[in-house]
C-alpha cells in the first residue's frame, strides 16, 4: 500500500524523503529499513559495549544515576488522588491541591514524609513514590 505524502508532511517526517519512500518498491523499502535497523543496532551495540567497559567505575555509576534521577520522576500522580483534589477544590477546600502542587513542582525530588495524609489516600493508595 502506498502511504499518502500528506501523511509524511503532517508526521514531521521529511516530506521529500516520504515521497521517495512512497515510490520505492516493497523490496527496496524492506532493504532500506533493514539497513537502517542494522545501522542502529551497530550504534546500540557500541553503546552497550562502552557501558559494559565503564560500568565498574564510580564516575560512570554516578553519571548513570544522575541521568536516571533527572529522567524519571519520583512521584507519579494517580488519577483518583487528582480527582479527589479537584472535588475538594470545587467546594472550596484547596489544601490537597496545594500539597499536590508543592510535590509536583519538584517531581524529581523525594517529598517529605507524610506529604499525603491518610484521609487523602482513600482505598486505592497514594501517588507512586519510587
Amino acid at each position: 500500500a502506498v502511504v499518502s505524502t500528506q501523511w509524511w508532511g503532517s508526521s514531521g517526517i521529511n516530506a521529500e524523503y516520504g515521497e521517495k519512500f512512497d515510490k520505492m518498491s516493497a523490496e527496496d523499502r524492506n532493504t532500506q529499513c533493514r539497513d537502517k535497523w542494522r545501522e542502529w543496532l551497530i550504534l546500540y551495540k557500541a553503546r552497550i559495549d562502552l557501558d559494559t567497559q565503564n560500568s565498574g567505575t564510580t564516575e560512570y555509576k554516578e553519571m548513570r544515576s544522575k541521568v536516571q534521577k533527572n529522567s524519571n520522576p519520583v512521584v507519579i500522580p494517580r488519577n483518583h488522588i487528582l480527582q479527589r483534589a479537584i472535588d475538594r477544590a470545587e467546594i472550596g477546600d484547596y489544601s490537597l491541591a496545594r500539597r499536590l502542587l508543592e510535590v509536583f513542582e519538584q517531581p524529581y525530588e523525594v517529598p517529605a514524609e507524610q506529604w499525603l495524609a491518610e484521609r487523602d489516600i482513600g482505598d486505592k493508595g497514594a501517588c507512586t513514590v519510587t
